[in-house]
């Protein structure tokens, strides 16, 4: 096992055979809000193009990954599945609260 920093400093790096590295990520603690959103997967979704949709930013795939444990691939969603969007200002704060 690797240890990660930064961005994956929830999660850990396992190296599998034939030089494939896969991130893992611990679960976090989030309670639903009235500011949640469902999101209803369509063709070519991806967790980038869905926080860019939401959030504005690609990079923040990773909040929408930790509230939805059934999400094994960010690049391989299933189209007609309904993931769960959490409110920005809400999962920030336990971001910046775990560090």
């Amino acid at each position: 096992m690797i240890n990660t920093e930064g961005l994956y400093d929830r999660g850990y790096l396992v190296e599998h055979g034939r030089g494939e590295i896969l991130l893992y990520r611990n679960p976090i603690s989030y309670q639903q809000s009235v500011s949640d959103v469902y999101h209803p997967v369509r063709d070519d979704d991806t967790l980038l193009s869905i926080a860019r949709e939401y959030y504005g930013s690609s990079s923040l795939w990773f909040m929408i990954a930790d509230v939805n444990d059934d999400i094994e691939d960010i690049f391989d969603l299933t189209v007609g599945d309904t993931i769960l969007i959490p409110s920005v200002s809400l999962i920030q704060s336990i971001y910046a609260g775990s560090r």
